[in-house]
């Protein structure tokens, strides 16, 4: 590939829509600013770093969209970005990159096509850059792995996300307390029995129904602990969002959170997603000891 196809390629990824398509592209928001934005209980309730991974989920037209000649010259770009992300070693003989180009845009359009070319980057910024293999020509198999991790990921919070916005969408027509989380609770012990909890991926329902059964085993105080290591954890994720999306209300509420003293509770947006944090790490720690529990008994 050539300066002028590089150039070429670069400018593409750059440009702006076209005049007539730019009404019917998703609005791009930047991490924090979801914080700013009501994008919905749904959306509020992830934590920073999946908020990003979904809202890129529509920063831009998706591989599957594209003609062929507006995907081939995509991927040109693509191809270089990664070479430069990741370090893996971009051969030099013409022949070999046009044969990854050709193959890479043929695996976007057959296993690629539901995501974005800024999903692209970041898997490759994400998990291409942890696959130790320096030196080693960039081929598709090194691609793959990155992308396979990150459509893992992917996949989970969409399930979330679809999930989330089902039960919201019929809470007006349920009674209030009664939805039956047990079969949630049984997959999140299962879970823990075979070391694949996470926090992350437990929602905030499955604590509802839980306090609600009086089925919480924390005491008060453990419970506010576990809020204020929640809070440190927030503020953690924050601080490393705003290094990638510095806004002076992302600052502002970091610094708000942080502060000594109890203020911060009174900032709703704060508040609401602290809460949520600990209501999933409470669900966590409840499955260990229920499964510690298990095997003592």
């Amino acid at each position: 590939m050539n300066e002028k196809q590089l150039q070429q390629a670069t400018n593409h990824l750059q440009a702006e829509p076209a005049e007539e398509t730019k009404e019917h592209l998703p609005v791009k928001v930047e991490v924090l600013q979801s914080l700013q934005i009501d994008l919905g209980t749904t959306f509020n309730s992830f934590l920073p770093e999946e908020q990003r991974v979904l809202q890129m989920k529509y920063n831009s037209k998706r591989f599957g969209n594209y003609t062929d000649t507006e995907l081939h010259t995509i991927i040109e770009a693509l191809i270089l970005k990664t070479a430069v992300i990741t370090g893996w070693q971009l051969a030099e003989d013409d022949a070999y990159v046009t044969i990854l180009t050709d193959q890479l845009r043929k695996k976007a359009i057959d296993d690629y096509q539901n995501i974005n070319p800024d999903e692209f980057e970041y898997a490759m910024r994400t998990y291409g850059t942890k696959i130790k293999d320096w030196g080693k020509a960039l081929n598709l198999s090194l691609i793959d792995d990155a992308i396979c991790e990150y459509l893992g990921k992917r996949q989970h919070l969409s399930e979330l996300e679809s999930q989330k916005r089902a039960n919201e969408a019929e809470l007006p027509a349920l009674p209030p307390g009664e939805t039956d989380w047990s079969d949630e609770w049984e997959k999140i012990k299962n879970n823990a029995r075979n070391g694949i909890l996470k926090a992350s991926f437990i929602t905030t329902c499955v604590y509802d129904w839980l306090f609600r059964n009086k089925m919480i085993t924390l005491t008060g105080p453990e419970r506010w602990q576990v809020l204020e290591d929640c809070r440190e954890a927030y503020a953690l994720e924050m601080k490393e969002a705003l290094v990638i999306s510095p806004t002076k209300e992302g600052r502002r509420l970091y610094e708000l959170l942080v502060k000594e003293g109890k203020e911060w509770q009174q900032e709703e947006r704060l508040w609401t997603a602290v809460v949520d944090y600990g209501k999933r790490e409470t669900v966590r720690i409840e499955a260990l000891n229920a499964i510690a529990n298990e095997q003592n008994g």
